[in-house]
């Protein structure tokens, strides 16, 4: 659950200035959207993207995968998947109504809560992989 919540804190922090270094335009600078970015990212990957990573992770444990290439490509897969229904969760809480169905008005945010999915399992994969060799160390 440690490695989870670094994983959060990390997601937050490279999601933010990925999303803010895409935003930036000529209206508003990266110096905005660093500072929008965590209030809007914080609750959605605290509160929806750690709870869907928990599931799948246990959901993947149990299948037994015998190619490690094919394992990691259904992890960030799934977690793709999770980031598409983890903004349609939100869209949901907020109350956006019919407007969920309108792919122009859901695409571009939808297709931000994919890269914070991704962002998530791949700094969790590199968690992992560090924390297992540190054990080995021991």
């Amino acid at each position: 659950m440690g490695r989870k919540l670094i994983t959060t804190v990390l997601t937050i922090i490279c999601f933010t200035v990925a999303a803010s270094i895409i935003s930036m335009n000529e209206s508003y600078s990266f110096d905005f959207y660093i500072l929008i970015y965590p209030i809007y990212a914080t609750p959605l990957i605290l509160l929806i993207g750690l709870p869907l990573s928990i599931l799948l992770d246990y959901l993947l444990s149990q299948i037994q995968f015998v190619n490690h290439v094919l394992y990691l490509r259904t992890r960030i897969l799934s977690y793709a998947c999770a980031g598409v229904l983890g903004m349609y969760i939100y869209y949901v809480v907020m109350g956006a109504g019919e407007a969920i169905l309108d792919l122009k008005e859901t695409l571009v945010l939808t297709l931000f809560g994919v890269l914070a999915a991704i962002l998530f399992v791949l700094i969790d994969m590199g968690l992992e992989v560090l924390l297992k060799m540190r054990r080995r160390k021991s």
